[in-house]
């Protein structure tokens, strides 16, 4: 059970990402081929693969997260360790909160558009459907943010730890 979980850690997003996008890719080479190849454009294909993009935007998102390939701003790391390290938790801790902002008023949202029974035109998918994927991006990103407030924690406690026993030893 701990390889299992161990794995979906280490490759879920990238499982889902892949799925998404290969359908999205898979239906916008079939539209172009369908419009211009035949003449004949699918009704039911772009609206598709906008839902596919979607979905693998917000779950890609996650991935970023994990490996901190996202936007972040460089000049922290050139303050002192302590400072940096503090600054660094404190980044952590302010998105974690934005992600569990984002988190809460998706799923209200979601709750809106299953009560509102609102439909896409073309393939008559559920709307709220789509706004799961904000829901899971940012659960997502949440659990990724945790790790890494963690870790983060781990790093100030060992630097503390290492400054007071050198001025112990003194």
């Amino acid at each position: 059970m701990r390889k299992i979980v161990k794995h979906l850690d280490n490759k879920i997003e990238i499982y889902f990402a892949s799925v998404f996008l290969l359908v999205f890719t898979f239906l916008t080479i079939l539209q172009v081929i369908m419009r211009y190849v035949f003449n004949n454009p699918l009704s039911w294909s772009e609206e598709l693969a906008r839902f596919a993009f979607i979905w693998f935007v917000y779950i890609s998102g996650s991935y970023a997260v994990k490996f901190q390939r996202h936007v972040r701003l460089s000049f922290v790391d050139k303050l002192p360790q302590p400072f940096n390290l503090m600054f660094q938790m404190l980044a952590l801790l302010l998105w974690l909160s934005f992600l569990i902002f984002v988190d809460i008023y998706s799923f209200e949202v979601i709750s809106l558009m299953y009560t509102s029974k609102q439909y896409s035109p073309a393939n008559h998918i559920p709307i709220y459907i789509m706004y799961y994927s904000v829901a899971l991006g940012a659960i997502l990103m949440s659990i990724r943010v945790i790790q890494h407030v963690v870790k983060k924690a781990k790093e100030i406690v060992k630097y503390f730890k290492k400054d007071r026993s050198a001025i112990i030893r003194r």
